[in-house]
């Protein structure tokens, strides 16, 4: 068949991008004939490379650049990509687009979009709204504008023959039924490299340390601040925190460093704004903890690395995916409420490390490799032609 897919790789580098990489991967082994729409086309390389994913990927993909001026950005450059290339989409078997449909796809044979969490749910719902839309006049101006406009670019009704929809979790599940209403809608949990992370970890000495980690985009929605919180009420115990991702908001950034200075834990704490994939998984390796602090995450992709390198995860309760889709509500690792139960938790795991159930941990983590999405996606796609 032919397939496009209409995705910039590397605007907002993140899971969501290791999720399109995956696809089209699975694509080409199944013979199909895969289009890039996009107009970043250096981001694919770029994401590749983040992964580090076979560059040979690249080469096997036909790439269509699709020019949309700078200032427009995700994800109206989404909309307005699919209005110029529509001509030629109408033509193909199926069009793949992530989190949000634009209005002119409808014309389109059949689309598969894979849900992350999307925007539309957000305006719809009034769920995870960023924080700087949130807590000034000018962010709820803007968003309020923004609104009305998506609403006119893109679908509000997923309840059409031709849309078949995969969620990643529980939460963007639920939300997107509620929301949206789609016809055709199934649960696929977002690949991980976990074949990656095992052998790196495989491949270094055994000896944990005293410290634990914090993976994810550096911006408000994710509750940074509670772990330097948390780690300022056992200053004395040795613990300390590396805090790494990709970098959204300067601003937070400054306020984390601030914030460490301030409770007297800066010596405790590294904050590592978008760090080496290398980095990040020697980190792993040496890490006893993965602390996932956000308060609404769609499924948390980080916490099953850490998972994977035997960190035991620590993830705020609540209808969030890392709680209820990957510690199955503490099963398979430790949840908290609030800054002093996470501290508490922090200082129980690290300092038990040795006498907890760290093999489940792992093995709960091995069910969510890039071989099962790629296998899931593939039977899913084949019961659109069946």
């Amino acid at each position: 068949m032919d397939i496009a897919v209409v995705h910039n790789f590397g605007e907002h580098l993140g899971g969501g991008d290791l999720v399109a990489l995956d696809m089209m991967e699975a694509l080409l082994n199944e013979g199909h004939n895969v289009w890039l729409y996009t107009s970043y086309p250096q981001g694919l390389n770029i994401t590749i490379n983040c992964f580090l994913k076979d560059e040979r990927l690249a080469e096997k993909v036909e790439v269509r650049s699709v020019p949309v001026p700078e200032a427009v950005r995700h994800p109206y450059n989404i909309y307005l990509m699919t209005r110029k290339a529509i001509g030629e989409l109408k033509k193909l078997n199926l069009v793949v687009f992530f989190d949000d449909i634009p209005k002119l796809a409808l014309e389109l044979r059949k689309i598969l979009v894979y849900v992350n969490y999307p925007h539309i749910a957000r305006i719809l719902l009034d769920q995870l709204v960023p924080y700087r839309y949130r807590h000034s006049l000018k962010g709820r101006v803007v968003w309020e504008a923004h609104s009305l406009l998506f609403k006119r670019c893109f679908l509000t009704d997923w309840n059409k023959p031709n849309i078949f929809v995969a969620v990643n979790s529980t939460l963007t599940y639920r939300h997107v039924a509620k929301a949206l209403r789609p016809k055709h809608i199934t649960k696929i949990y977002p690949p991980v490299q976990v074949e990656q992370v095992t052998r790196y970890v495989e491949g270094s000495d055994d000896n944990k340390e005293n410290f634990a980690v914090y993976i994810g985009r550096i911006q408000p929605e994710k509750g940074i601040a509670d772990i330097i919180k948390a780690l300022a009420l056992v200053k004395n115990s040795g613990i300390g925190i590396k805090i790494m991702g990709f970098l959204f908001d300067e601003k937070y950034l400054k306020h984390l460093i601030n914030l460490a200075k301030k409770l007297g834990v800066e010596g405790n704490v590294e904050i590592m704004p978008n760090a080496p994939r290398r980095t990040v998984l020697e980190s792993l390796a040496k890490a006893k903890v993965l602390v996932h602090p956000a308060h609404y995450e769609p499924f948390g992709i980080s916490v099953i690395e850490g998972m994977v390198a035997r960190c035991l995860p620590i993830v705020r309760k609540g209808f969030n995916g890392p709680w209820l889709d990957i510690v199955r509500e503490g099963k398979y690792g430790f949840g908290f409420s609030n800054v002093k139960e996470l501290t508490d938790v922090v200082k129980r795991a690290v300092d038990f490390y040795d006498s907890l159930n760290v093999k489940a941990v792992v093995s709960r983590a091995l069910d969510f490799n890039e071989v099962r999405f790629k296998q899931k996606f593939v039977n899913m796609l084949r019961s659109l032609y069946s």
